[in-house]
């Protein structure tokens, strides 16, 4: 379940003014002990488990560069070095917090800003934090309407914004430095190549095999027993793809168990043929969770997420979590970026226009995490929709990029850090999760393919064959081997072309029909929390107080007379729990919220 008691931090620097009462007012809201101290003129509170007289607090369950592991000692070398180069290529998520020996607090986070924190300025003072309701809280604000707009049609965020305004997610690949009443803010990280600047994808792939490879046999020296996230996609088919076949046999592989998804049959031949321990985690005892319950894990797991995505499906994933083996994970994150996800439409070079933009936001993006139309206010809702559009037209056409590497920048700069990243997050303390694909090697590789090499999943079918022609000829989850998206000329185009089309159908047919695909448990989960909401009404007093939704809706919903679904009942919990420390009033466009 989500931890409340994860380690976490909060500093504050102030000119003119005390941070100890600014440190009181942001502790509220966790209601859990914290342990203080003063130097330099900067408060430094953390809170978790007891920890010894560790050199650097590290706020994932474990810190790598590249293939090895490092210590809480080399981490603070690295931060008060500074030591830009290792602070450039620890893998994500990653992020740590410690004195100077000056005094000042300083941190860092990781290249893809996957593990996350954040930042707040006022007059006078700065102050960073692990929680953006505790810097929320420490001098009173409102919810940025601007962020309300995006969270209700993506379910996640674009660039750095919170719901509350204000308050700021840490840029990836920052180090930061907190003295004086102000917060000095420092990329670390070298320039992405140009896409299309390797032209040879031949010497690509030689090197993203060797890459993951040695990645992959590294951690197993590390760690004997990992668990490797296998679904039947291709992401984590890389991975065991790239683990020798000899020390394939006895691994543990888990499968989360979703009815009517192929995922489980999948795994389990692929766990036959090699000799490995297949774990199926399933959704059983969603269905026992009586309503308050429901309401409390869904809290708990906003809360873990600092309301940035879906708690409802955070929620259901801890549950089946509570019945997983303990051990290390190997996950797949990252291959997306090898593969063109949001490649829609024909021509590399084409600009972006607003036209394309909001085609791939209404097709791709609003698909599945988009509230139903009915629940924000009139005025509010026709001028989210409309925000919410041009700001995504705003992200892609920023660097002047034709149109496919601005899908590639806005996958891996927007929806990997805030979405990805708000999950990994929310969960990278309680176990260690290595994301070998996320390695800053692996990304400046895939990076610099044109995307030509990449669209269709071409480059990552030709990676599967040459890490394992055999695996390779084995079919995806309801589409072609691998090796069908490697082989070049016509041979592959109608196996390429079905699965394309039926995306494509698939979508469409989701769209015409209002209908959406609910996160795994999301439906159950949602009708708990919605029967919660119906026994106890006055929880849902703090987000009627904003008049961001529609009264009419919030009272059929008490009533009975509307089921909200998963995506529109996460808006409404983490709009609740946001209300609830927000003091000031809303920013952005008052005249729309009377």
């Amino acid at each position: 379940m989500s931890d409340a008691s994860a380690p976490g931090f909060v500093a504050v620097s102030a000119v003119g003014r005390e941070a100890d009462g600014l440190l009181d007012r942001g502790l509220g809201v966790l209601g859990v002990p914290a342990g203080r101290s003063a130097a330099a003129g900067v408060a430094l509170a953390t809170w978790g488990p007891e920890r010894g007289p560790e050199p650097a607090l590290v706020l994932t369950a474990e810190a790598r560069r590249h293939d090895r592991p490092l210590t809480p000692a080399a981490v603070r070398r690295a931060l008060c070095g500074p030591d830009l180069p290792l602070l450039a290529e620890v893998l994500p998520p990653f992020a740590a917090v410690t004195r100077d020996d000056d005094g000042a607090v300083v941190a860092a986070v990781d290249p893809l800003g996957l593990r996350q924190l954040y930042l707040r300025r006022g007059p006078g003072w700065a102050a960073l934090s692990s929680s953006a309701r505790v810097l929320a809280a420490l001098a009173p604000t409102g919810l940025d309407l601007e962020a309300v707009a995006i969270q209700s049609r993506l379910g996640w965020q674009l660039g750095r914004r919170t719901l509350f305004a204000g308050v700021e997610q840490v840029p990836a690949g920052s180090l930061l430095r907190l003295h004086g009443g102000r917060l000095d803010l420092r990329d670390v990280r070298p320039a992405r190549p140009a896409a299309g600047s390797a032209s040879d994808v031949a010497a690509t792939v030689t090197a993203c095999r060797d890459l993951l490879r040695g990645y992959l046999a590294a951690y197993l020296d590390d760690h004997p027993d990992p668990v490797l996230q296998l679904t039947g996609g291709q992401d984590s088919r890389l991975l065991l793809s790239a683990i020798d076949p000899a020390r394939r046999r006895g691994l543990r592989v888990l499968t989360l168990g979703v009815p009517g998804s192929p995922d489980v049959a999948i795994a389990a031949d692929l766990a036959r043929r090699g000799g490995m321990r297949h774990e199926v985690l399933d959704l059983a005892g969603l269905d026992d969770l009586d309503p308050a319950t429901a309401w409390a894990l869904t809290v708990a797991a906003a809360d873990a997420l600092e309301l940035a995505a879906d708690p409802v499906a955070r929620a259901a994933l801890d549950v089946a979590e509570t019945r997983a083996e303990p051990g290390p994970r190997l996950s797949g994150l990252g291959g997306e970026v090898a593969r063109g996800f949001y490649y829609l439409g024909l021509g590399t070079t084409s600009p972006v226009t607003a036209r394309r933009a909001h085609r791939l936001a209404r097709w791709r993006m609003y698909a599945n995490e988009a509230v139903a139309p009915d629940v924000l206010a009139p005025g509010f809702a026709a001028w989210a929709a409309e925000f919410a559009l041009d700001e995504v037209h705003r992200v892609l056409a920023a660097d002047g990029e034709p149109w496919f590497a601005a899908t590639d920048r806005l996958y891996l700069d927007e929806r990997m850090q805030r979405w990805a990243g708000a999950t990994e997050t929310a969960v990278c303390q309680r176990r260690a999760v290595a994301n070998p694909m996320l390695d800053d090697r692996f990304v400046a590789a895939v990076s610099a393919l044109s995307p030509a090499a990449k669209r269709s999943s071409r480059f990552l079918g030709r990676l599967s064959v040459a890490l394992d022609p055999e695996l390779a000829d084995l079919p995806l989850d309801g589409r072609p081997p691998p090796r069908r998206y490697a082989e070049p000329g016509w041979t592959a185009v109608p196996a390429r072309a079905r699965t394309t089309g039926a995306v494509a159908v698939r979508k469409a047919g989701q769209r015409l029909a209002g209908g959406r695909r609910a996160p795994a448990g999301g439906d159950t989960l949602a009708s708990r929390v919605t029967s919660y909401w119906r026994y106890r009404p006055e929880l849902l007093d703090p987000v009627r107080a904003t008049g961001l939704l529609r009264e009419e809706w919030l009272d059929r919903v008490v009533r009975g007379e509307v089921a909200p679904d998963p995506a529109s009942t996460a808006l409404v919990v983490n709009l609740t729990l946001a209300a609830s420390v927000a003091e000031g009033a809303p920013v952005g466009r008052p005249s729309l919220v009377e």
